[in-house]
């Protein structure tokens, strides 16, 4: 019975192990296409290159810990595995998304967020180097290692999610999960390695593989983490009726002179042009005007424009939100509605609101 239970738990793992290697060398095609297309931002082209080389380091761990475990007998391989290749392979991987979680993390809180990993690492090392020899390990380790991955989950779900809208926060959920799941498995090795333990169990590898899924997949369809500074992109709004008429117009910068004469004589094109789609019940999203892009979304009384320099998601987002609220107050006004423009003087808070605009 033992021999049988034994040989199922041998084939879990090698299974689970061979997922493990299936899923890294993916995901390290996917972000070398990803660093290729070089579609992000010049300040976050980097995030997929890093991306594809820590998956490819995994990749090759997973290599390493397969031909250890389950096909080799060299003492080389055995050192390999003692000295646990593919545990400090998995911490290069804790390192450099820790670094592009910060990166993200500063661009939406605007200050330096270094020092709360900084603590966090800190108290790692501190477990590992001090209260070994005290005989408190384990109850050191955990209470130690669990406060600080508490004050980030905190951090990371008020600053990263709450800041967030939509699909990109439902991402943002699945990046976090992923490395919340990384960082117990980390943790998890890093106490098998201190007790000498190099039976790593499938339960646990099976974790690992989710944890890389999750991740990976996160970061891979985050379309821009330009995303997290959006409110510093978008620049003049604008509610049309199905007309043509400009019911409100917001601007979220001092308009320039450049603007002005811009934006008052696409005004007019962009009427004639709103007609036209409604004619013809075409669905437009953008347009690409040189240096800016006039974002568009409508509701069956209106229609929002915003001006800004990128295509956002979240601007889309903010925009049907916004359109959303016309119609639960103006929608049955907007039937007989006689020209009067004082009617919507209610829309500037509600665009306040919706766009996080600061008094």
């Amino acid at each position: 019975m033992n021999d049988i239970t034994m040989e199922l738990s041998y084939k879990l793992s090698l299974m689970v192990a061979t997922t493990q290697l299936v899923v890294t060398f993916l995901f390290t095609l996917l972000f070398r296409q990803e660093w290729k297309k070089q579609k992000r931002s010049e300040n976050e082209q980097y995030i997929p290159y890093a991306l594809m080389l820590l998956y490819f380091f995994l990749f090759l761990g997973t290599v390493l810990m397969i031909y250890s475990y389950f096909f080799a007998d060299a003492t080389l391989l055995e050192i390999l595995k003692r000295t646990r290749i593919y545990f400090l392979i998995a911490m290069g991987f804790i390192v450099i998304v820790s670094g592009i979680l910060i990166y993200i993390a500063e661009r939406i809180v605007r200050k330096d967020t270094k020092h709360y990993f900084l603590i966090y690492f800190i108290c790692i090392v501190t477990t590992i180097t001090i209260l070994k020899p005290l005989n408190l390990l384990f109850t050191g380790f955990n209470l130690i290692l669990l406060i600080p991955l508490l004050v980030l989950i905190v951090l990371f779900l008020h600053k990263l999610i709450w800041k967030t809208s939509g699909e990109l926060r439902k991402k943002m959920l699945i990046v976090i999960l992923g490395f919340g799941l990384f960082l117990m498995v980390i943790s998890q090795e890093i106490w098998l390695t201190l007790q000498q333990d190099f039976d790593i169990l499938y339960n646990v590898k099976g974790l690992l593989v989710l944890a890389s899924v999750l991740t990976g997949f996160g970061f891979y369809t985050i379309p821009s983490f330009t995303e997290f500074d959006w409110n510093e992109k978008i620049r003049h709004l604008y509610i049309l009726n199905p007309s043509g008429i400009c019911l409100f117009e917001h601007a979220f910068r001092e308009k320039s002179l450049t603007d002005k004469d811009l934006f008052g004589g696409s005004l007019i094109a962009i009427q004639s042009l709103m007609k036209e789609m409604i004619k013809s019940e075409k669905s437009l999203q953008v347009i690409d005007h040189g240096d800016a892009k006039i974002l568009f979304e409508q509701s069956p009384h209106a229609i929002g424009i915003m001006v800004a320099d990128e295509d956002l998601y979240i601007v889309h987002f903010k925009l049907q939100k916004l359109l959303k609220e016309f119609e639960q107050l103006f929608g049955l006004l907007m039937k007989d509605w006689k020209g009067n423009l004082d009617l919507f003087y209610p829309l500037g808070p509600i665009i306040n609101r919706i766009f996080e605009v600061k008094d």
